[in-house]
């Protein structure tokens, strides 16, 4: 093989080295995790999102709490960042705890509570309170969100880790 053929031959396979870096790149959903700690802002593709620190309360309005469990409230604002209206979903973040233990916010029973859903006009933000009954024995909780992309598979997760 003369040295011109094989230059020629080791530019092709850089070149289709690269090419297929780049695709791999640009493929697929992403799977990255992205933490947080209370009062630290979250940025989604869509939206901003923080959650303050929660604490524990005796009561709120008319709601009650099953015995051997605490309720826990905080405050989550979430800001619509993209150029688009978007619908916001209160049960789209999740509250982990334990190792297997999960669940969502109780829903509203007032206006001052994050509403089950509600549309956000771009720049538009929405504050609310997010109560959640706990086991007493629990000081540390997690919310999470999952990003969903548009052909429906994940992208980015995000996790807010709380503590009391």
């Amino acid at each position: 093989m003369s040295k011109t053929t094989f230059n020629l031959y080791k530019t092709v396979l850089c070149v289709l080295t690269l090419v297929a870096a780049l695709l791999l790149a640009g493929c697929g959903g992403s799977d990255a995790s992205i933490r947080a700690k209370a009062s630290e802002t979250v940025q989604t593709a869509l939206f901003d999102f923080t959650c303050d620190t929660p604490r524990v309360v005796d009561g709120y309005n008319s709601i009650t709490t099953p015995d051997g469990q605490k309720l826990v409230i905080f405050m989550m604002t979430v800001t619509n960042t993209s150029n688009e209206t978007y619908d916001i979903f209160k049960d789209d973040f999740q509250i982990q705890w334990g190792k297997d233990d999960f669940g969502v916010a109780l829903d509203a029973v007032d206006d001052v509570m994050m509403p089950d859903a509600t549309t956000l006009q771009p720049g538009e933000s929405l504050s609310g309170w997010m109560l959640v009954n706990l086991p007493q024995d629990t000081n540390d909780f997690v919310v999470a969100y999952q990003e969903m992309l548009a052909d429906g598979s994940n992208g980015n997760a995000y996790f807010v880790d709380l503590s009391l």
